[in-house]
């Protein structure tokens, strides 16, 4: 039997928002019997085309208070999502819609609208990083996970920004169906690694370069370069030219991560990358990372994320 998945689009979605995780069902469709895969509409309030961000006009497929047997309600982003929330009608279209289905998903900011869709509620929601703070004031009740790319909260599916809604839409292919044409799927869309939910949106070196003054940048490229080598506290001090006690509140109240740790996950991070990205075995990684040995390298990978590093590269990439 078909899975009947409807996107909530509106004037000013945001476009990635709906496309990528509608191509990541319809690929799916092409690599499944018609019975068993995704039929895929787009929803609306009205009759009317609605506009993206980026100007694409789209002309959905039904009505939301005439939608009838959806399994799945998928609520993109996008800057429009306020004027949704600001309108009493279209949020009581959603809600009677939602209360016939088995699963909702937000993308991005499509998390504001779901709050908005039952403000008592006490969910777990993500949403683009950017504006994680915004979504906590405007709804105090909204639990907001702003590291997490997908997470679930009963029912309710949400993702963080952007290309996370593709990877949380590969996590639903894999409960509907399997792990292996979840990873068909990310392969034929050209995505070298299948992210899991407890992923972070963005990288330790990436806040860290956005957020430190010049002095420190050169202790992030110190870092980087030496991540292979023994790195400790008093040496990072010292090529920064302070105490390590100075140092090490200055960069904690910088980056908000203590140098150690962020040396940590600068490891771990490579580790991913290595492991998604080459045929290197762990041992090879675990030098190239600092950690010198598989044991430590397992041991702090399964602690940060729950698996140890060959099942993350069983689960979560494609073959090279």
């Amino acid at each position: 039997m078909s899975h009947k998945v409807g996107f909530y689009i509106y004037d000013e979605f945001q476009t990635v928002d709906l496309a990528g995780p509608l191509d990541a069902f319809a690929v799916a469709n092409d690599l499944l019997a018609p019975k068993v895969g995704y039929e895929l509409v787009t929803l609306t309030n009205d009759t009317l085309p609605v506009r993206s961000e980026s100007g694409l006009q789209t002309l959905a497929d039904d009505n939301v208070a005439n939608c009838r047997g959806l399994h799945t309600l998928v609520i993109v982003g996008g800057r429009g999502c306020q004027s949704v929330i600001n309108n009493a009608q279209h949020l009581a279209q959603l809600r009677q819609l939602a209360g016939s289905c088995q699963r909702i998903v937000s993308i991005c900011t499509g998390a504001f609208i779901v709050a908005a869709m039952w403000p008592e509620r006490t969910l777990k929601l993500s949403t683009h990083w950017d504006f994680a703070d915004k979504l906590a004031a405007q709804f105090p009740n909204v639990i907001v996970e702003s590291q997490k790319l997908f997470v679930q909260s009963e029912e309710v599916f949400s993702s963080g920004g952007l290309t996370a809604g593709i990877d949380l839409a590969l996590s639903l292919v894999a409960q509907d169906h399997s792990m292996a044409l979840a990873q068909k799927v990310a392969q034929y869309m050209v995505m070298y690694v299948r992210r899991s939910g407890d992923q972070r949106q963005y990288s330790s070196l990436l806040s860290a370069q956005q957020t430190l003054s010049h002095r420190f940048q050169g202790s992030i490229e110190f870092i980087q370069s030496n991540i292979d080598k023994p790195l400790s506290l008093e040496l990072l001090a010292e090529q920064a030219a302070l105490s390590p006690r100075h140092f090490r509140r200055v960069f904690k109240d910088k980056v908000g991560l203590a140098p150690m740790r962020f040396v940590l996950l600068l490891r771990l991070e490579k580790a991913k990358n290595l492991l998604c990205n080459s045929e290197l075995s762990v041992a090879q990684i675990s030098a190239l990372t600092g950690f010198g040995t598989p044991p430590l390298l397992t041991r702090k990978f399964s602690q940060e994320y729950g698996v140890t590093p060959t099942q993350f590269r069983e689960n979560f990439t494609l073959e090279i």
